[in-house]
């Protein structure tokens, strides 16, 4: 049973990480619309590589765990 709870904590510490890195992205879009940004990219992919891949790469490895610990505690219970 405590792997259910540690899974849900993943999953919404996943969520907030993946959230705040989006909408801080998205501040700075805001931002780069005035300067230079990487054609490539657009403005927004241009914020969000220089924001940092390393906090959304945490929060999918996070959401990840915590789904497989879900899940295991799930069939453990049957």
């Amino acid at each position: 049973m405590k792997n259910i709870y540690v899974g849900l904590t993943l999953l919404l510490v996943s969520a907030i990480i993946y959230g705040s890195t989006l909408i801080s992205a998205s501040i700075y879009s805001k931002a780069l619309a005035d300067t230079s940004w990487d054609g490539r990219y657009g403005i927004f992919g241009t914020a969000l590589r220089e924001v940092g891949i390393i906090p959304l790469t945490i929060a999918i490895l996070f959401g990840i765990i915590g789904v497989i610990l879900i899940i295991n505690s799930l069939r453990k219970n049957k």
